[in-house]
C-alpha cells in the first residue's frame, strides 16, 4: 500500500485559500502520526492541483510525471514554510524571515526566467510549463506570498484539534473547527466519553 495515492476530497480544501490548503496537506499538524504525509509522490501533487481547482487534468498529469526526489522535497519545503508563516500570523507573531525568504527566492526564480505570468495577483503558468518542477514550485511559493499579503489576518485560524489552517468567513468570526463534521464531531465524542 506504500504506493497508494492520496484520495483528495472536498474536506481537504477547507482553508479558503490555496496556500492554506497546501499547508494542510498533512493528516494532522498538531499531533503528527508516523504516516502523516499526504503529498507522498508527484502523482499526489498533480492530483492535489486538480482537486484544488488550480489545474486541469492535462496540467495535473504533467505535474504527476515530474520525476525525482528534489521536486517532492521542494514541495514539502514550500508547504512547511507556508504553514510556519501563517501559523505565526495566527499567533500574532512576526513571520519567520527564513521561511518567507525561501518563498520569495523560489517565486523569484519562476518570474525571472519567464516561466510564470500573473493573472491579477495570482500566478499563471503556461501549459508547457506544468512539467517544469521549478515553475510548479514557484507557483506554490507565489500563492503563499499572495496569501501572506492579501488574507485578512484577523480571520486566520488554526483548528485546535488537528492544527489545520483556515480563513474564518463566518458572519461573526467565531468558527472554531476546520470542519464541524470532522474535528467538531470528534471533539464532541471525546468530551462525551470523558464524562461517562
Amino acid at each position: 500500500m506504500a504506493n497508494a495515492q492520496t484520495k483528495w476530497v472536498p474536506e481537504h480544501f477547507i482553508g479558503g485559500h490555496p496556500a492554506l490548503d497546501l499547508a494542510n496537506a498533512v493528516f494532522n499538524r498538531r499531533v503528527p502520526q508516523p504516516d502523516n504525509e499526504l503529498l507522498k509522490s508527484a502523482g499526489d501533487v498533480g492530483n492535489w492541483f486538480k482537486a484544488s481547482g488550480l489545474a486541469g487534468a492535462r496540467e495535473a498529469e504533467a505535474v504527476a510525471g515530474i520525476a525525482g526526489r528534489p521536486f517532492l522535497k521542494g514541495i514539502h519545503a514550500i508547504r512547511e514554510a507556508s504553514a510556519r508563516i501563517f501559523g505565526l500570523l495566527i499567533g500574532e507573531k512576526p513571520p519567520a524571515a527564513e521561511a518567507l525568504g525561501l518563498l520569495f527566492e523560489c517565486a523569484a526564480g519562476g518570474l525571472t526566467c519567464g516561466a510564470i505570468g500573473l493573472d491579477g495577483t495570482r500566478p499563471k503558468l503556461a501549459p508547457a510549463r506544468w512539467q517544469d518542477p521549478d515553475a510548479v514550485l514557484a507557483v506554490l511559493a507565489m500563492l503563499s506570498i499572495e496569501g501572506f499579503f492579501t488574507l485578512p489576518r484577523d480571520r486566520l485560524r488554526s483548528c485546535p484539534r488537528c492544527g489545520w489552517l483556515f480563513l474564518d468567513t463566518s458572519r461573526g468570526g467565531k468558527r472554531r473547527w476546520c470542519s464541524m463534521r470532522i474535528c467538531g464531531n470528534r471533539e464532541k465524542v471525546s468530551r462525551h466519553r470523558a464524562h461517562e
